[in-house]
């Protein structure tokens, strides 16, 4: 992987990105609080709670959660309940977009974060809604 130094902001932590994360490629999916995503959908819980101490998740604090298949968008709604209530976003990514690595915890091996190089704002304009439920019963 290139050199990260001036790629990322200086609150990352040393070696955020992970050295495993590979350049976006492909399609994404977000879940977010909203049919229609907004820039607040797209900000990392760093960005949300910068004075929070995320002890070994600092890394994954500053990547946003992501998914790269419909089929791991039904685990993760199986798995976690709570996304049952959030809406399901799409998107296909170019490289010049961020880099993404698997961040598996003890329930959703699926888990993936990215680490975006756009804007929030831009993301919000990229990701477009989809049908959970279309995704849930697939």
């Amino acid at each position: 992987m290139e050199e990260k130094v001036s790629m990322w902001p200086d609150h990352y932590p040393e070696k955020c990105p992970p050295d495993d994360a590979k350049k976006t490629s492909g399609v994404v999916y977000r879940f977010t609080n909203r049919t229609n995503p907004k820039q607040k959908d797209f900000l990392s819980y760093y960005d949300l709670k910068p004075g929070e101490n995320w002890g070994k998740k600092a890394c994954q604090a500053r990547g946003l959660s992501v998914y790269t298949s419909e089929e791991d968008c039904k685990t993760a709604i199986s798995l976690v309940p709570a996304l049952k209530k959030k809406k399901l976003c799409i998107a296909e990514l170019g490289s010049e977009s961020g880099v993404i690595a698997p961040t598996p915890s003890k329930n959703n091996y699926n888990h993936k974060t990215l680490w975006p190089l756009i804007s929030a704002q831009d993301l919000a304009e990229i990701f477009m809604p989809m049908d959970n439920l279309r995704v849930a019963h697939a």
